[in-house]
């Protein structure tokens, strides 16, 4: 199974255009040329005019097959020309094309709040950190209340980022098992020995998100 994952820059004043277009036509789009929809988000904390959404599809010919076909119907033209009569509701469009790490579950939205994190491994790192999740961190975030959405590498592109969603029941809920899990032994023993050679990661990503009125529960 292929993935896309997808961030639009909305332009100033014009996230909410874009979430009613995505609700009352963009989905309809989607579902009636096959395109899989794991979730829709706007961000909690952080920046307030981006719409992140995951897509599911079998593989990348399925993915340009029906993302061209999306494209191309004169329903979709008219409904997008007739929503930027006063302009253009996207200023701009991140995509990444994923795979679902072995030890990853299938991706399913059961709590209030999302979190996604995208790590950039040192180079030549990802592996150990692709076992560390495996071995502990998925189990101990488990153990500690936060709940294990999707994690995947790159299909194309840069292969040293490991992507991941974790759900959350709320924000303090987020602060209080994060912390438990970054205080438990078991946790710490698990990096101290993963990190013997050096850290795994450089950089982590991190944005806490909600789903939107119309994202698939």
């Amino acid at each position: 199974m292929l993935y896309e994952l997808r961030v639009y820059d909305a332009m100033p004043g014009k996230l909410g255009a874009l979430n009613d277009r995505f609700a009352k036509h963009t989905t309809g789009f989607f579902k009636s040329h096959g395109i899989g929809i794991v979730g829709f988000w706007t961000a909690v904390i952080g920046t307030g005019n981006q719409l992140t959404y995951i897509l599911s599809f079998d593989d990348m010919a399925d993915r340009e097959e029906k993302w061209g076909a999306f494209q191309n119907n004169s329903d979709w033209h008219k409904v997008r020309a007739d929503s930027e009569r006063d302009g253009t509701l996207v200023a701009s469009v991140q995509n990444s094309f994923m795979r679902l790490t072995s030890y990853s579950p299938e991706p399913k939205i059961s709590t209030n709040l999302q979190e996604l994190r995208v790590y950039q491994a040192v180079p030549g790192k990802l592996p150990a950190l692709n076992s560390r999740f495996a071995d502990h961190t998925t189990h101990l975030f488990e153990k500690h209340g936060i709940r294990n959405v999707g994690y995947w590498t790159h299909d194309v592109g840069a292969n040293n980022q490991l992507f991941y969603m974790v759900g959350h029941a709320g924000l303090a809920d987020r602060e209080k098992n994060f912390a438990a899990f970054g205080a438990d032994p078991d946790w710490q023993k698990a990096r101290a020995e993963s990190e013997r050679d050096g850290p795994l990661t450089v950089k982590t990503q991190s944005s806490i998100l909600e789903p939107t009125a119309y994202s698939p529960r």
